[in-house]
């Protein structure tokens, strides 16, 4: 064989070695997609040919606890239409269901159930049905939310903020009763308003309650004192003299006030930065790390929706300067509206703080009961006995502290104040809080962007009121695991 042959050989091979490379990397790829990606893609909200499919199906309907229809659907199969009775009220909540927008909120966290998939129903499956004229029906959410609170929760917020949010529930049980944030927008809308809602960039379509980060400011005060009556050895007695120096720099109380020789329970009610920036580098970042951990800080929290994770990033190199603002809730610590409401409702429950849950149950078209949110205790986040401490302590902060505006004439209420810097210069108003204090079944946090004003003066008037209403309103009715199932 000559030279010439044998070139001609060898760019043969090449080119066959080269096109078994790519068949051979093609299969790889629609393999990985196959068996890893499939599920992924088939939920997907832009995928039009499962918004199509899944248009054959009557998407099932969506009632609040007392069994008020909220969300349901109309038409015939491949035409249906979804209509809330409440398109602006529980826009973040229910979200919406739109063939090119996708879905949010429980329309796709639960988009499955609705369409009677539960999972185990395949897209060909779906797809089989197409020419079927049987109606295909899908389940049904039954929620924890109580409408007249909801509405009552976003008028008072929207009387007084722009954007904010209010999370209501209930600390033994996790139950959501009210999840508002504004701004908010119109469900049946949506399409039509796509574009506005895109160039106005207020946030409309973000749920501020559970995704949105904010530095917790006083509140958490809930969580140094924690730390500190859980550590027992640093002394807690100090001398406020209006100001701490730590490292050079000036943390001051409010009105630059000097409260003298107190205690613990006297710095909580007055919510004195001088003494917690001095009893926080006490602690040490580890020691307040790992209490804000208990509060489930750092981590993920299950619910029916996505939830941010609430940040106090003590494992990295932070200095006493760093330590000392976290310690007052500012620095680089940032907390969700939901998790400072479970902060709250721990305390009221003993120290054990619950699983939110906004699904109580999916009813399938028979009304049989196929799935359960069972209540769970995520964290013992401190034992009973310093529970009932910083109780006492949140009562005081309502009685004669920074919390006075949150005084009922119903029941005793307990909470804390929060007012917390941020970088737009104008400072959030924070309250959380439970309610009645000696047997709580109703936990707030409360929550006005930018409001630059205290939080006793903006959020603790908020949180009384939603509270005094709940009180009236709802029915403590505890659910046991399993219930109905």
């Amino acid at each position: 064989m000559n030279s010439k042959d044998l070139k001609t050989k060898r760019r043969i091979v090449v080119l066959l070695t080269a096109l078994i490379l790519l068949f051979l990397a093609l299969i790889v790829y629609l393999s990985y997609f196959m068996f890893f990606k499939a599920e992924d893609i088939k939920g997907h909200p832009a995928n039009r040919r499962s918004a199509i499919v899944e248009n054959t199906i009557k998407r099932g309907s969506i009632y609040d606890r007392n069994g008020e229809l909220l969300t349901y659907s109309e038409g015939e199969p491949g035409n249906y239409q979804r209509h809330s009775n409440y398109p602006t009220l529980y826009s973040h909540l229910i979200g919406y269901t739109h063939q090119s927008l996708g879905n949010s909120g429980l329309e796709a966290s639960f988009n499955d159930f609705l369409l009677n998939r539960n999972g185990n129903r395949s897209l060909k499956e779906l797809s089989d049905s197409l020419n079927k004229k049987d109606e295909k029906l899908g389940n049904n959410l039954i929620l924890t939310v109580d409408t007249k609170v909801q509405a009552k929760a976003r008028e008072l917020l929207q009387d007084r903020a722009e954007k904010g949010s209010v999370v209501l529930l209930n600390p033994k049980t996790g139950e959501i009763y009210a999840m508002v944030s504004l701004p908010d927008f119109n469900v049946m809308t949506i399409s039509e308003d796509w574009e506005s809602i895109q160039k106005n960039k207020d946030g409309a379509l973000l749920n501020r309650a559970l995704n949105g980060k904010y530095p917790p400011g006083s509140t958490f005060k809930i969580i140094t004192s924690a730390a500190l009556l859980e550590d027992g050895d640093i002394p807690l007695s100090y001398e406020d003299t209006g100001s701490q120096v730590i490292n050079g720099r000036e943390f001051n109380n409010a009105g630059n006030a000097a409260y003298g020789s107190i205690g613990i329970k006297e710095a909580f009610a007055q919510s004195s930065n001088a003494y917690y920036v001095s009893k926080g580098v006490d602690l040490g970042k580890n020691k307040l790390g790992a209490m804000a951990d208990k509060f489930m800080f750092n981590q993920e929290i299950p619910f029916d929706h996505k939830v941010s994770r609430s940040i106090f990033d003590y494992k990295s190199s932070i200095d006493d300067t760093k330590l000392a603002a976290s310690a007052i809730g500012q620095g680089d610590v940032l907390a969700t509206p939901l998790n400072m409401a479970m902060v709250a409702g721990a305390i009221g429950n003993h120290g054990a703080m619950q699983k939110p849950i906004l699904v109580r149950r999916v009813e399938n078209p028979n009304k049989t009961t196929i799935w359960y949110n069972d209540p769970e205790v995520l964290s013992q986040a401190v034992p009973e006995e310093i529970a009932e401490e910083i109780k006492n302590l949140m009562i005081r902060v309502v009685n004669s502290g920074t919390g006075t505006n949150a005084q009922s004439n119903d029941f005793q209420l307990a909470g804390k104040t929060g007012t917390a810097e941020n970088a737009t210069g104008q400072s959030h108003a924070w309250f959380v809080g439970f309610a009645p204090a000696e047997d709580p079944y109703l936990a707030v946090a409360v929550i006005l962007e930018q409001a630059n004003e205290s939080g006793n003066k903006a959020a603790a008037p908020i949180a009384k009121e939603l509270m005094e209403y709940a009180y009236y309103q709802i029915e403590e009715d505890p659910i046991e695991e399993g219930e109905d199932q």
